[in-house]
């Protein structure tokens, strides 16, 4: 009788261990504290995805080395999420940086240049600051100067800066690296505890977004 008592004891702390377990990793992270709900939701993709949105500079170092854990961290969301980039327009050089990743999209190569952009800023000491520079730049990795040059100066990518632009006041951007979910949520590395954190922080939104979209 005592060996049953002792077991069922024993089975009944284990399940409210899980049970507050459970608990607290559903409520770990708090609005206003590891992430902020913006006042006017930005307007979602018409398919039903689920929106995650980076904010990042190309001059920005913490965004250069966080570069690698976003890449494999992009490969663990669903087919279900939609993942995008917005340049930020502040910091030194943020316009030209985001006329740089307009044009090198509307050309086609943003998936060859971009890594490759913030090595030539961090490690090879290209500020790529001035529109030679970085027509330099794009005729180095096998792009026409010319058609750059219309590119970069173009109307199309002018109307992307000025969206990229409107993104970031909806989200009320003020960081670099940052993550923009859903369209409601925004966070730092700074609210998330650190720049790795906030894969954590938005893997969370992006669970808590599916079970809502589900209901």
């Amino acid at each position: 009788m005592t060996r049953r008592i002792a077991a069922f004891i024993a089975l009944t702390l284990t399940l409210f261990a899980g049970v507050a377990a459970a608990q607290s990793l559903i409520t770990r992270y708090v609005a206003g504290d590891h992430y902020q709900v913006i006042d006017n939701p930005v307007a979602q993709p018409e398919d039903g995805k689920i929106q995650v949105v980076e904010f990042f500079l190309y001059s920005c170092p913490h965004c250069y080395h966080l570069e690698p854990e976003l890449k494999d961290w992009r490969k663990t969301l669903g087919d279900d999420v939609e993942f995008s980039r917005v340049p930020v327009l502040f910091g030194a050089g943020g316009q030209v940086y985001a006329r740089l990743y307009y044009a090198a999209e509307q050309l086609g190569v943003l998936d060859k240049v971009h890594e490759d952009i913030f090595t030539a800023i961090h490690e090879q000491g290209r500020r790529l600051l001035s529109e030679d520079d970085i027509r330099d730049f794009m005729e180095d990795h096998g792009v026409d100067g010319d058609r750059f040059a219309e590119a970069f100066d173009s109307d199309a990518v002018s109307d992307k800066v000025r969206a990229a632009g409107e993104t970031m006041r909806a989200f009320r951007v003020t960081a670099t690296p940052s993550l923009g979910v859903a369209g409601q949520y925004y966070l730092s590395g700074r609210s998330a505890g650190s720049n790795e954190k906030m894969f954590d922080v938005a893997d969370y939104l992006i669970a808590q977004q599916r079970a809502a979209n589900a209901d």
